[in-house]
């Protein structure tokens, strides 16, 4: 199965000040409570665009400065599609900057990814000493080793950010682990408001 494209958004959210498409793509290796693109995870989301219209969207808005991918997990696409999918975009575009937004779980395809992006937005869903915790949120077992390669393979990247949401289920004591973490970091970490999506499947698991 190739690229599956679900949708995409003009934001000046995604990247602060910066003007971003954003393309969110299908498929997901993590079952996250509350999370609020779990249709395009589960498949539930059916509409679909194409490689070819995100490229329309690039060449002809001359006001973005930034394509965000996004899902989702990019990172369970096919990768050579998804490698294609940002040389077209440069191609088209030299100018705009590439960020891909990852839960951090396949450091080896973002060591491909890396020569051709400008940063990653890494997950960081909970201290990585407690993969307790790291399952309880994604709903899988994660290898949390294979998180903090990541976190170092993206770090001191230009577009690179960490990302935290306030879940309720992390206390005081693990925020501080989770910062103390990311002060060894080049890149900034980002403490994200968390928002409840009562009707997501995943809060079950």
């Amino acid at each position: 199965m190739g690229l599956r494209i679900g949708s995409f958004l003009t934001s000046a959210r995604e990247v602060p000040g910066r003007w971003s498409l954003v393309v969110f793509l299908k498929g997901c290796n993590f079952r996250c409570k509350h999370c609020y693109n779990w249709r395009l995870v589960t498949g539930n989301e059916k509409a679909e665009v194409s490689k070819e219209e995100v490229i329309y969207e690039v060449k002809n808005q001359p006001f973005l400065e930034c394509v965000v991918v996004s899902g989702g997990e990019p990172t369970v696409s096919p990768l050579g599609e998804l490698i294609d999918l940002i040389c077209c975009i440069k191609e088209v575009r030299p100018d705009v900057k590439v960020r891909v937004d990852t839960n951090g779980s396949n450091p080896e395809a973002m060591k491909e990814l890396k020569g051709l992006v400008d940063g990653f937005a890494v997950d960081i869903k909970s201290p990585l000493e407690r993969p307790d915790l790291y399952r309880y949120t994604t709903g899988t077992d994660v290898d949390t080793e294979a998180i903090e390669e990541s976190i170092r393979i993206a770090d001191g990247m230009s577009l690179t950010i960490y990302r935290t949401p306030k879940y309720p289920w992390l206390e005081e004591g693990d925020m501080a682990l989770i910062e103390g973490f990311t002060k060894g970091l080049r890149s900034p970490w980002l403490l994200n408001e968390f928002f409840e999506v009562p009707d997501c499947p995943f809060n079950r698991l």
